[in-house]
């Protein structure tokens, strides 16, 4: 693998896109076709570096989880959070006042393809200098050792575990990641937390003590003082990225085939999850470059 600080002679271009805010369904399904070109046999080396938000609060389970067992689907549905499976492991994550992140690529020079714990590591230490530049000093979490045992269904959540790698700040989560490996690409996507509210997560899992929760996850509100502007955190996360891997962005946007591929299978797929509807697919929306 490529030495980071020897691709300085060349720096690489990397695709750039910002998006949203959108339905769930088709915020996951644009991942999933990034993630199906990327792996593609025949695609040349490409990684996409992706930021977006979410149209209105929604819970994203595991591919595994059952909603049955990990959503209060009365509350979601009287509180009108959107349900939806992504293709990554682990479990729910409510996506509500939020930068997430998703990085695919199939790149050998940067990431380790075969190395899963490395990956994370190093697109943590890009959103870590991105976190530097705004004046936040966070930390890479290993497993946990020291912290009470989790309580019941505040384990459905999948900010109530830290992993290794993953993004801490002040001794509590930050940022929370999920990866997704094909035979030649991989696909890590993340919530970057504007700002927290336990009682909402625990009240849409069904967890009926939100002290858990509220004790291993913060947001940048709270470490910083202020809620900086969703467009601020992009900026930063960029040039954290740009700087650790010596890459130059190029803005890009889903078009053509890529654009009806996620279309049709965020309508396909991603509107339903196990009986549940979620919001009728529309067209998502486009910022203005």
């Amino acid at each position: 693998m490529l030495r980071l600080e020897e691709s300085s002679l060349a720096p690489h271009r990397w695709e750039l896109i910002v998006d949203g805010p959108n339905p769930g369904c088709y915020n996951m399904a644009v991942d999933e076709v990034l993630l199906n070109q990327a792996s593609d046999a025949a695609t040349l080396p490409v990684t996409y570096v992706r930021f977006f938000q979410w149209e209105k609060p929604t819970l994203s389970l595991g591919f595994s989880q059952k909603a049955a067992k990990a959503v209060n689907v009365d509350f979601c549905q009287r509180m009108k959070i959107d349900l939806v499976r992504r293709i990554t492991g682990g479990k729910a994550v409510l996506h509500h006042r939020e930068v997430t992140y998703s990085v695919i690529s199939n790149d050998p020079l940067f990431f380790p393809l075969g190395d899963i714990v490395e990956t994370y590591k190093l697109i943590a230490l890009a959103l870590s200098l991105g976190f530097k530049k705004m004046g936040l000093d966070t930390q890479l979490a290993a497993r946990p050792t020291n912290l009470p045992a989790l309580k019941e269904k505040s384990t459905a959540a999948c900010f109530a575990m830290s992993n290794h790698y993953e993004i801490m700040c002040q001794g509590r989560k930050l940022v929370g990641s999920a990866q997704r490996r094909t035979k030649n690409a991989f696909l890590q996507h993340g919530s970057i937390l504007l700002e927290f509210n336990p009682v909402f997560l625990a009240n849409a899992i069904g967890c009926q003590d939100h002290s858990n929760l509220q004790m291993r996850v913060t947001s940048l509100a709270t470490c910083l003082g202020y809620t900086p502007p969703p467009e601020e955190v992009m900026a930063h996360l960029q040039k954290g990225f740009q700087e650790l891997f010596n890459i130059q962005f190029e803005l890009t946007s889903m078009t053509g085939s890529l654009q009806i591929s996620a279309e049709n299978l965020g309508r396909s797929k991603y509107a339903f999850l196990d009986g549940y509807r979620s919001t009728e697919m529309i067209a998502p929306h486009r910022p203005n470059p």
